[in-house]
C-alpha cells in the first residue's frame, strides 16, 4: 500500500506545481491596478478584505466581492475562490491585504496582487466606488 501512495502523492504534487508554476504576489499601485483590471476583465477576482462596517461606510471597488479577513471562516471562504485565476486584494490601507496574500500563498493561489494604497488611496485618487 505504501508503494502505491508515494507515486500518487508525487503525481499530485507535480500537478499542483506544474499547473501553478511559482506562485507570485506583488504590491501594486492604483494605476497598475486599473491596468490589471482592464487587461484581465472577468478573469480577475477582486476581493475586499474589510469589515461590513467599513464597506457600508465607503463602498467597494466595482466588481469586488467582500470576504472579511477578520471573520472566523476567512480561510474557508477565500479557499473557495479559483486558485488559478489572478486575485486583486485590498483593505483600508494595505496591511490586512498583505496578511491575506500570505494565507492565500499557503492555500496554493498562483497570482496575487495587493493594492498597496488600499481603499483609502483609491478614494483619495477619486476613483469610482459602488455600494
Amino acid at each position: 500500500m505504501k508503494r502505491f501512495l508515494l507515486p500518487v502523492f508525487l503525481l499530485g504534487l507535480t500537478l499542483v506545481v506544474v499547473s501553478c508554476g511559482k506562485p507570485t504576489s506583488k504590491k501594486i499601485s492604483i494605476p497598475e491596478a486599473e491596468t490589471l483590471m482592464q487587461q484581465k476583465g472577468d478573469k480577475l477576482q477582486i476581493v475586499d478584505l474589510r469589515t461590513p462596517q467599513e464597506v457600508s461606510a465607503s463602498g467597494i471597488i466595482p466588481g469586488a466581492q467582500v470576504i472579511n479577513i477578520s471573520s472566523n471562516d476567512f480561510a474557508g471562504k477565500i479557499g473557495q475562490l479559483d486558485k488559478s485565476t489572478p486575485v486583486l486584494l485590498y483593505c483600508a490601507a494595505g496591511s490586512r491585504s498583505a496578511s491575506a496574500a500570505a494565507i492565500m500563498h499557503k492555500q496554493g493561489f498562483c497570482e496575487i496582487y495587493d493594492l498597496s494604497a488600499g481603499m483609502s488611496g483609491w478614494q483619495a485618487a477619486g476613483k469610482t466606488t459602488s455600494k
